[in-house]
């Protein structure tokens, strides 16, 4: 009876892994089209834009009026506009030397991380 419950368990815990080593492999497998990446890297490409502007302002000293940069909003900026660009040109050089192919979704996610952050920076300094 022991062998039998023994012999379960471990069909058990062995399908369960086998579940955890698929799920692994779709989360790590998952693609993304040519077509996707290009408007997540001209989206990005505008942001970027719109944000060396922005850190091409004067710091805001309390006197240099309303056209300033704030120094908690370029931080975020920096930091997006160089992990965005990273994930922009891996994607596009993926799709350089892999054509035809579809690239990984883990560069894209980071894209399109660094595109919320850009967005989200403008939004409040438009405010």
């Amino acid at each position: 009876m022991k062998r039998i419950i023994f012999a379960i368990a471990l069909t058990l815990s062995l399908g369960a892994c086998a579940q955890l080593q698929n799920d692994w492999d779709v989360l790590t497998s998952t693609k993304v089209t040519i077509t996707t990446v290009a408007v997540a890297g001209n989206t990005f490409d505008a942001l970027e834009a719109t944000a060396t502007s922005y850190l091409q302002l004067h710091k805001c000293s309390g006197t240099n009026g309303p056209a300033c940069r704030d120094p908690a909003v370029t931080k975020k900026i920096i930091s997006a506009v160089r992990s965005g660009r990273v994930a922009r040109n891996n994607l596009e050089q993926f799709f350089v030397d892999h054509p035809g192919q579809l690239g990984p979704q883990g560069l894209y996610d980071a894209l399109q991380s660094a595109i919320a952050t850009l967005q989200q920076a403008t939004a409040q300094y438009n405010k």
